[in-house]
C-alpha cells in the first residue's frame, strides 16, 4: 500500500486534487474532516477545547461553533497552538487506525489530505508527499469566494501555515495550480501514473 501525503496552503487546490485521486481509485482521508470529529460533544477533545476556550465558542445547542473558535485561534498564534495540541493527537490516532484498516482491506493507494502535514509531524505516516501550490492572488480569490473571508482573515490563515517555498523544498512532488482545471487534472494524472509505475 502506498500512502500519499497531500498538502498545500489554504486555497491551493487540495480538495480538487483529492477528488481526482478518488476518481482514479485512491482512498482519500481528509484530515480536516477527521479533526472535526473531535469537536463533537462527548469526546475528550471537545471537553478539553471547551475547558480551554470557554462556553462562548458554543452555539445554542452546545456544539462548538468552528467559526467563533477560528476567529479566536487565528488571531493569536499561541491559542492556535493550544488548539492544535488538543486536536492533532486525536486526529492522528483516528488516521492511524484507518490506515491499518485499509492495509487489511488490501487498498493500493491511500491519500491523507492535510494542510499542516509537516507542522503536525505526519510526514512520518506517509510514503511520499505531494504539495499543491498556487499564486497568492489565486489563493486569495478562491478563499474569499469559497468562504467569504476578508483579506486580513485570509492573510492570517496563510501566515499560520508553512511557506510555499518550505513545502516545495520538503515535498517529493509539486503540483502547480495556476492554470485551468484541466491542466491541474492532467498534472494529477501524470503524478498518479508515476506512483503506479514505482
Amino acid at each position: 500500500m502506498v500512502v500519499i501525503g497531500l498538502t498545500g496552503g489554504i486555497g491551493a487546490g487540495k480538495t480538487e486534487i483529492a477528488r481526482v485521486l478518488r476518481e482514479l481509485g485512491a482512498t482519500v482521508i481528509e484530515a480536516d474532516k477527521v479533526a472535526h470529529l473531535s469537536y463533537r460533544p462527548g469526546t475528550e477533545a471537545y471537553e478539553a477545547i471547551v475547558s480551554r476556550f470557554g462556553n462562548e465558542i458554543l452555539d445554542d445547542s452546545g456544539v462548538i461553533d468552528r467559526s467563533s473558535l477560528g476567529t479566536i485561534v487565528f488571531s493569536d498564534p499561541a491559542k492556535r497552538e493550544e488548539l492544535e495540541a488538543i486536536v492533532w493527537p486525536a486526529t492522528r490516532e483516528w488516521i492511524e487506525g484507518r490506515l491499518a484498516v485499509e492495509m487489511e482491506r488490501g487498498s493500493k493507494v491511500v491519500v491523507i489530505e492535510v494542510p499542516k502535514l509537516y507542522e503536525a509531524g505526519w510526514d512520518q505516516l506517509v510514503d511520499v508527499v505531494w504539495t499543491v501550490e498556487a499564486s497568492k492572488a489565486d489563493i486569495a480569490s478562491r478563499v474569499k469566494s469559497r468562504s467569504g473571508l476578508e483579506d486580513a482573515e485570509v492573510g492570517a490563515r496563510t501566515a499560520a501555515q508553512m511557506s510555499s517555498a518550505e513545502r516545495i523544498e520538503k515535498s517529493d512532488h509539486t503540483i502547480h495550480n495556476n492554470g485551468t482545471l484541466e491542466e491541474l487534472q492532467d498534472q494529477v494524472k501524470m503524478a498518479w501514473e508515476s506512483i503506479q509505475e514505482s
